[in-house]
């Protein structure tokens, strides 16, 4: 009979344990927060509801956080390992020195627009008006505040920016009278036009880069648990490609989670976001460093930390080199 020495028995426990930890990780349920009721999280639900997330075992609970910063805390807290979010309130966290890092960036062009009613003609008609984002600190305040000042409006002192809530809730303190413009994109957006309303500034023709959709979780989590991150990842994936060339699938689950019946507004809100979202979700660091700068009023030093700290892109670049995106979208080697 064999003897095992201390220090490779001390080794094989130290493998086993990481095995086991991993293998029950892949067992229990991951509970995932996005934290907006637009098309931006379509891919998300596409992967939950196509069974994406089941082929590549990863048992999956979606759950709605309205409110970036509520997202965080559940993260930093350990209440949920990773999150499909606007990564502002992610960046503004780790630049107050918390563990956590962008693993993918799916869209970093603005699709936020202000929406007003009759009163407002102009941008400048917005002076001392009151409009809705989600929350302070949040990627709708954050580009409504840098839209205002490239419009030359003092987003401090021109207007009055309040809390009003996810999408949903700005859109009914709009049509309701209680604010007089609000953040809007998606179906939101067009359901507040057909209903009279218009937009004051479409951000999207505005010169801002900026990340809008990602996933983010702590660098912890990745490094512990690297085959979960991977398996989520690709389900993700999957349900990006179907998003950009499933329309009948895509609709199907907008109509679902957006809880909306008319096909006109479901369509065009999806041909929106449809050909914005990256085929290589790689986190940008030209997007995170123009957050970082906007951040620079509530933490002067954000401005000054390396963007590329924040990014982590080696399980994508992955996956990219095993051919599985090519694979996903039938390609054979090009992109």
């Amino acid at each position: 009979m064999s003897v095992v020495s201390a220090p490779k028995l001390i080794l094989i426990l130290v493998l086993a344990l990481h095995f086991s930890a991993s293998a029950i990780l892949q067992a229990q349920t991951l509970k995932v927060p996005y934290v907006s009721l637009s098309p931006t999280a379509g891919p998300l639900w596409i992967a939950y509801e196509a069974g994406y997330f089941k082929k590549n075992n990863v048992s999956t609970e979606l759950l709605y956080i309205p409110g970036g910063s509520t997202i965080i805390q559940a993260i930093i807290s350990g209440d949920v390992k990773l999150a499909n979010m606007a990564p502002p309130s992610a960046i503004g966290a780790w630049a107050k020195g918390f563990d956590l890092t962008l693993i993918a960036s799916g869209v970093d062009q603005l699709l936020e627009t202000v929406v007003a009613g009759p009163s407002v003609k102009t941008v400048a008609d917005l002076k001392n008006k009151k409009i809705g984002v989600s929350r302070f600190g949040s990627l709708t305040d954050m580009a409504l505040r840098e839209a205002l000042r490239l419009h030359k409006l003092n987003p401090d002192k021109d207007v009055t920016i309040l809390q009003t809530g996810g999408e949903a809730t700005r859109f009914a303190a709009l049509t309701s009278g209680a604010i007089d413009g609000a953040m809007l994109s998606g179906d939101k957006k067009v359901q507040a036009e057909k209903m009279g309303f218009h937009v004051a500034i479409d951000l999207s023709q505005l010169p801002i880069y900026y990340p809008v959709n990602g996933v983010v979780t702590s660098k912890k989590f990745v490094s512990t648990n690297p085959e979960v991150v991977e398996n989520f990842l690709k389900s993700w994936l999957e349900g990006i490609k179907a998003f950009k060339t499933d329309k009948d699938l895509s609709l199907k689950v907008l109509a679902k989670y957006l809880k909306v019946s008319d096909r006109a507004i479901l369509e065009e809100s999806y041909e929106i976001y449809r050909p914005v979202y990256k085929k290589l979700p790689y986190g940008d660091k030209r997007a995170v460093k123009f957050a970082l700068d906007q951040m620079g009023k509530e933490l002067p030093d954000a401005s000054k930390l390396n963007a590329e700290d924040f990014i982590y892109n080696g399980i994508l670049a992955k996956l990219e080199k095993s051919g599985f995106i090519d694979q996903i979208y039938g390609e054979s080697s090009k992109r």
